[in-house]
């Protein structure tokens, strides 16, 4: 399968260009893990060095699943937004998933380098990552502009300030509800 060749190639390029990311995933050789994807599954087994081996599995040790909001929030927050994805299975395994693909790290002026040289690379590199910085930026501010629209102007959004006075509100009537329930269940004992 293509999707699962692209996978297991991306990753093990990552993993050997992290230092140690390789050597804490050889705890659980053996191990396999599925990444349950919206079209397909890819299951991966970890072999002897540390890397992923493309393999048949009928169940998986971990199992884990992109969510919509991993996939809305993975192109602006990288592996922050893995937080987001469905993890399930061997508790162990899954932990050390998680700081391995916390720590990777893609080399891109590494793996540009053969094909344009040095000083493209890491021009190219750096148009990159400030491109995206701008992006970011950009959606960013729309985000906050379209918030303050939607709770200044449109008033469909409550206020931070008001929510907060709204939810002061009741539980002072909560507060007022426990102390009316308490009299009334004082006055309903029989005289002694």
């Amino acid at each position: 399968m293509i999707a699962a060749g692209l996978i297991e190639r991306g990753l093990n390029h990552l993993l050997r260009q992290t230092p140690g990311a390789a050597d804490a995933l050889r705890r659980h050789v053996g191990m396999s893990v599925r990444f349950d994807l919206a079209l397909t599954q890819v299951d991966l087994r970890i072999a002897d060095d540390g890397c992923f081996s493309e393999a048949a599995i009928d169940t998986p040790d971990a199992t884990i699943r992109p969510t919509p909001a991993l996939l809305t929030r993975l192109p602006f927050f990288g592996r922050e937004a893995l937080r987001d994805a469905d993890y399930q299975g061997d508790a162990a395994l899954l932990a050390t998933l998680d700081r391995v693909f916390r720590q990777l790290d893609w080399d891109v002026e590494a793996d540009l380098a053969p094909l344009v040289g040095d000083t493209a690379a890491h021009r190219l590199h750096t148009f990159g990552r400030d491109a995206l910085a701008g992006l970011v930026h950009a959606f960013s501010g729309v985000g906050r502009s379209a918030g303050e629209y939607l709770v200044e102007e449109v008033e469909l959004m409550a206020r931070g300030i008001d929510v907060a006075h709204f939810n002061r509100e009741v539980d002072e009537l909560n507060d007022a509800v426990a102390r009316l329930e308490a009299r009334v269940h004082r006055l309903e004992r029989p005289a002694a």
